[in-house]
């Protein structure tokens, strides 16, 4: 594939006609930045065939039952809603009764519902559904036909579109491109900033191309944008840079690779919006011989000067976090000699953050990412005047981004991976009334959202629904997806490698501190725990490697054999519920004990992996044959397994809704007595200063066994419930808990994020300009739209909205704040101070506090210590109106001192 830019239209007809004359075909890619306009253009060839169209993992569903019918319709369990559409194409699998559905032929979906479809086939003649299924969608291959630039260029098509308040802007752009490449053709030079004549020569090439124009002319033209166009025409500005490198990046991904939808076939975009709200000086835009010319060129040399100004303070030195700095040092952000730039993150550099990450290197891996994204930005960029932190920004570190430091602010930028830091710093930002430019990405999706004081709501003002979790019964003991193997497969590690090393070290460390804490505690889960920590140091401990080999054979037979036995025992295959329903219906699974052998390769990779990580824990040396396979087979074959019998009355937890799968027991105080005696018996055989090494959880090192473990786990349970099994990089993606993220999205996001900074900076723009993005790489697909402004609430002639903080100057008494609320028509019946009430006029005892000073009251009930650096602390008032409504009013602030 080849990537074009700033080539003349000539050259790239001509260069484009070559591509596609090449067998294959030559993916064809022309993009240009023009200020605040860019352009893409992709051509792929006659016949592109794209193997994945959005990239996305097929979707299925659990079957509940199938009728006999024409069409015929398929329930799925209620327990999610499914992700189908019309036309969709299906395989089925794993259906009992109505087995003529499995031979693996796609049917198509017709009528498809949240829990039910129906497919063109007619069932009437097969057999009746009895139980069990699995459709999963099928993902067909595309074939997509490109037109060449030379046929573009006169019927370009349907234009990709970013903002649908700008739908006519796209054929603009278009001619507004063509134009500008015939004035550099006439001219051999760009349009000069805020040369009226070069501006008016640009807008009479603009309208005879469009004259020419046959099926897309234009009844108008904007003559402003195109004088703006033209008089920025020459700079590339570093956000637009940004944004148009992730999109062509991710185009060239899928040129070479076929997966996700190419662009077909013009982009054009524009953030005209950007520009200041007042009239440019042309003297304004002149070049100062600086690295920012090309911006003052389209900004003006005092936007420039508020931009090196600039007090950023950046959260979070990930991916976004590189990205923005990189931009910054660019752009000149806090370049200036009033300029600073806080960043700050507690985390250190993994190898895994390289592949996007880019100010990182191999040698910072175990680095603090600030510091080094810092170093790196000031590498770009000398005069950055950049505080790398390593705390994290939360409620322990505000004495660090103290109220002096809040208030000295421009802006904030979110580089965040979590909702709740997000939540956090929305909540600080809305407090000291700061804007807040956030962002975020997963795969090839982005989305940004400006949080901009009184004009727009903030970002805690709307949320997702928490992301659904697999009941605790379901993981245990039915899993019914890999997800769920591996979910429990992660959970056994921690319980085996970590939590109970933890547990024997703190029991060995102080023996009496450590029952007195158990039986303080003296429920089901510290009895487990002791169980835990008895078994170790008894029957499972380890004095050499041979006996990890053996443990791990015995574990191998408990979690894949004596479990399943058990489980099979207490609930038969044609067990009912309580209400004469199967037990095993959908989407529960039978499962079925594992043979082990010791020819399997995987059986004997999973007593390789948790026999090493035993040792490790136990600090026991590995000898060299230990990975040797044969001779690991060898020795487990002549291990001892006793036979399981099942027992009755084992409690199985089936509850859907239960936390907890430890049993409560109505001696668990005399069990736990027993089991401390055990073990301080089992102590005394130990050497003196027995520690073992608790093992945590690290993904990213593939010569540590960890992952081989966990999918070794995973997968033999899997096998069990006739699940599918993965391989491991699919295992650490699920259990290793990673959000896709790839450099082409991160690139975009950020560039929009500047696109809109260049609007806070410079102040005084209306809700009107601000844009939040959600944003598709893989479709493509872009969607911008306005910010919503924030809920405004009345009351008489007040309004506020959530931006609003009342404030009271005076060291004022209970009685003398109420009498300020009451002067404004509302009738406070509550004051509380974080989570303490300091009055409530319920409580005839509070009325004793009325003649004291409210700060008085705060330190002694909430105990609230206002350290010396703040004036003021807050309260919390409920009031209601005179006809006893509640209204919801601002956070009151106190300032006493």
């Amino acid at each position: 594939a080849v990537v074009f830019t700033n080539l003349s239209l000539d050259k790239a007809v001509e260069f484009n006609d070559y591509c596609r004359s090449h067998q294959p075909p030559i993916p064809f890619i022309k993009t240009e930045v023009c200020g605040l306009f860019g352009s893409v253009f992709c051509d792929f060839g006659p016949e592109f065939t794209v193997l994945d169209v959005d990239g996305e993992d097929p979707h299925t569903g659990i079957i509940a039952s199938i009728s006999n019918d024409n069409p015929a319709m398929v329930s799925c369990v209620d327990d999610e809603r499914l992700e189908f559409q019309d036309g969709d194409l299906v395989v089925f699998s794993e259906v009992s009764g109505m087995t003529e559905l499995n031979d693996g032929k796609p049917r198509k979906i017709v009528d498809a519902r949240p829990f039910s479809f129906c497919i063109e086939e007619d069932t009437r003649n097969f057999g009746i559904y009895a139980k069990g299924g699995i459709v999963t969608q099928v993902k067909e291959p595309m074939i997509l036909e490109f037109k060449s630039l030379r046929e573009c260029i006169k019927e370009p098509g349907n234009f990709l579109l970013s903002d649908f308040s700008k739908y006519q802007r796209p054929p603009l752009l278009h001619f507004a491109f063509l134009a500008l490449d015939n004035f550099r053709q006439k001219f051999g030079r760009f349009p000069v900033a805020g040369c009226d004549q070069d501006a008016r020569k640009f807008v009479e090439f603009t309208a005879s191309i469009n004259e020419a124009a046959i099926d897309y002319k234009m009844d108008e033209l904007d003559e402003k944008l195109l004088q703006h166009f033209a008089s920025g025409s020459r700079a590339v500005l570093n956000p637009m840079a940004a944004m148009f490198g992730g999109i062509v990046g991710q185009e060239l991904v899928k040129a070479c690779s076929g997966k996700f939808h190419p662009q077909y076939q013009f982009f054009y975009f524009d953030s005209l919006e950007s520009l200041p709200t007042y009239a440019l000086d042309p003297k304004d835009l002149k070049p100062l011989n600086s690295r920012y010319d090309a911006q003052i060129s389209v900004f003006g040399s005092k936007l420039q000067k508020k931009m090196r100004d600039s007090n950023i303070f950046v959260v979070g030195s990930g991916a976004l976090g590189c990205e923005f700095l990189k931009n910054f040092a660019l752009m000149g952000v806090s370049c200036g000699r009033k300029g600073k730039l806080t960043i700050t993150d507690d985390d250190v550099i993994e190898k895994s953050n390289l592949s996007r990450q880019f100010l990182f290197r191999d040698w910072n891996i175990g680095q603090a990412k600030s510091t080094v994204a810092a170093t790196a930005a000031s590498a770009i960029n000398s005069c950055l005047h950049i505080d790398a932190l390593q705390n994290r920004a939360c409620p322990e570190t505000e004495h660090v981004f103290n109220d002096a430091f809040w208030e000295g602010l421009d802006a904030v930028i979110n580089a965040l991976d979590n909702v709740n830091a997000r939540m956090y710093m929305d909540m600080r930002c809305l407090y000291f009334q700061k804007p807040l430019l956030e962002s975020g990405t997963l795969g090839p999706k982005c989305n940004t959202q400006m949080v901009i004081p009184h004009l727009t709501e903030n970002y805690g003002a709307s949320r997702d629904p928490p992301e659904k979790q697999a009941p605790m019964c379901t993981v245990h003991s039915f899993p019914h997806n890999i997800d769920h193997c591996l979910t429990w497969a992660r959970s056994e590690f921690e319980g085996l490698l970590e939590k109970t090393p933890n547990e024997v070290n703190s029991f060995m460390s102080n023996p009496a501190e450590y029952a007195a804490a158990m039986r303080k505690a003296g429920d089901a889960q510290a009895r487990e725990l002791l169980e835990r920590v008895r078994e170790c140091l008894d029957k499972e401990r380890c004095d050499k490697f041979e006996d990890c080999i053996a443990w791990a054979r015995l574990k191998f037979e408990d979690y894949f054999s004596n479990r399943v036995k058990q489980l099979t025992f207490t609930f038969p295959e044609d067990a009912a519920t309580s209400t004469g329903a199967p037990f095993w219906s959908a989407p529960k699974r039978f499962p079925r004990p594992v043979q082990f052998s010791a020819v399997d390769s995987s059986h004997i990779q999973f007593i390789l992996s948790a026999s090493i990580l035993r040792a490790v824990s136990f600090g026991i040396p590995i000898p060299d044959w230990a990975k040797n396979t044969g001779n690991l087979a060898d020795i487990v074959s002549k291990v001892a397994v006793p036979e399981f019998e099942p027992k009755s009355g084992v409690k199985i937890e089936t509850d859907e809704k239960a936390t907890n799968l430890s049993s409560a027991s109505v001696d668990d105080a005399a069990v736990i007595e027993d089991l401390l005696t055990k073990l301080e018996a089992c102590a005394k055989k130990l050497p003196s200063g027995f520690q073992m090494k608790p093992i945590q959880f690290e993904k990213d090192d593939d010569t540590n066994f960890h992952m081989d473990l966990i999918a070794g786990l995973a997968n033999m349970r899997a096998r069990n419930y006739g699940i599918q099994v993965v391989d491991k990089l699919k295992a650490k993606f699920i259990a290793g808990r990673i959000i896709p993220a790839i450099a082409t999205t991160t690139a975009m996001a950020t560039g929009l994020v500047c696109l809109e900074l260049y609007k806070v900076l410079a102040g005084d723009h209306p809700v009107e300009d601000y844009r939040n993005t959600f944003a598709n790489l893989a479709l493509p697909m872009f969607s911008m739209a306005e910010p919503v402004p924030p809920k405004e609430m009345k009351h008489q002639d007040m309004r506020w909205t959530v931006w609003d903080r009342w404030s009271i100057k005076g060291n004022i008494t209970v009685a003398e704040l109420l009498k300020w609320l009451s002067d404004k028509g509302l009738t406070a019946y509550s004051v509380s101070c974080g989570t303490s009430l300091l009055y409530n006029t319920m409580f005839p005892r509070h009325k004793d506090r009325l003649k004291r000073k409210m700060v008085d009251v705060a330190q002694e009930v909430a105990k609230v210590d206002v350290p010396a650096y703040r004036k003021h602390f807050d309260v919390v008032v409920a009031c209601e109106d005179d006809d006893g409504n509640d209204i919801d009013i601002p956070l009151i602030s106190i300032y006493f001192r």
